[in-house]
């Protein structure tokens, strides 16, 4: 008899510390997701209050409704990454799944909208991405950043079935995306501008943080976060070393003319 409450209890103990985790891991996608929401809104404050574009300067004139729509598009998958999270954490995963094929038709959306304001932004404006490596560098990079989200979404909607592998997927599709909003955040824009990295900078230690976070909260780590993260440093390398190629600047010039 005290053998199987001993067994009753060691397995209590056990359904307990897995509930635990499951909570904390849920917990941490929130607190990611308010982190993301926050620094985009800080990094967007002159645009959404003012209308401004970065450093307070006005947006492209040729292309203003494109970065309105762009930039609305973005802010609109910041939130929806925070609810989306809420509702796991709170046990309503029907309306998380319902809402999710709202997020997918976003996505497919802004991978084509986020590369076109991308060129036409760095045809135009061309001066403005001085000091982030130039107009063909930052363009390879963030048509970089549109391919990587565009990917990390495409994994997480295969295995939306599998949370370990889609919570961490589009994490990182939303890590892939935050530059531009981390860049013009107050002290992390001077790291924004830090050659080899440039603005990919702040998004991969802002992902390392997170690495860390999760860590702590969970007490274990998401081999398919670490998988995931490693991929995306990989990518981000091969993006730098790319724009800085003969190569991609005959490409660049051809797709700025």
């Amino acid at each position: 008899m005290s053998g199987t409450i001993t067994a009753t209890v060691i397995r209590s103990q056990e359904q307990s510390a897995v509930l635990r985790t499951q909570v904390s891991e849920r917990l941490f996608y929130v607190i990611a997701g308010s982190v993301m929401l926050v620094a985009t809104g800080v990094g967007f404050r002159a645009f959404l209050a003012h209308g401004k574009g970065f450093g307070g300067g006005e947006i492209t004139r040729q292309i203003v409704p494109l970065v309105v729509v762009h930039g609305l598009a973005m802010f609109s998958w910041m939130i929806l990454f925070l609810v989306q999270s809420i509702f796991i954490l709170n046990g309503n995963r029907r309306l998380h799944m319902r809402i999710g094929l709202g997020g997918a038709v976003l996505a497919g959306v802004m991978v084509p909208l986020g590369s076109v304001a991308a060129i036409l932004s760095a045809h135009y404006n061309p001066e403005l991405y001085q000091p982030f490596g130039g107009p063909k560098f930052f363009l390879a990079t963030m048509l970089g950043e549109m391919l990587s989200f565009g990917v990390l979404v495409g994994i997480a909607i295969i295995y939306r079935s599998r949370s370990e592998i889609h919570r961490p997927m589009m994490l990182l599709a939303t890590l892939m995306i935050i530059s531009g909003s981390l860049g013009r955040c107050p002290y992390i824009g001077e790291f924004a501008a830090m050659p080899p990295l440039y603005v990919l900078g702040p998004s991969l230690a802002l992902g390392a943080l997170f690495l860390v976070l999760q860590l702590g909260m969970t007490r274990t780590l998401s081999r398919w976060y670490v998988f995931g993260y490693s991929t995306i440093v990989v990518a981000c390398c091969i993006f730098i070393v790319m724009g800085h190629s003969a190569l991609w600047n005959q490409i660049a010039e051809a797709i700025l003319l």
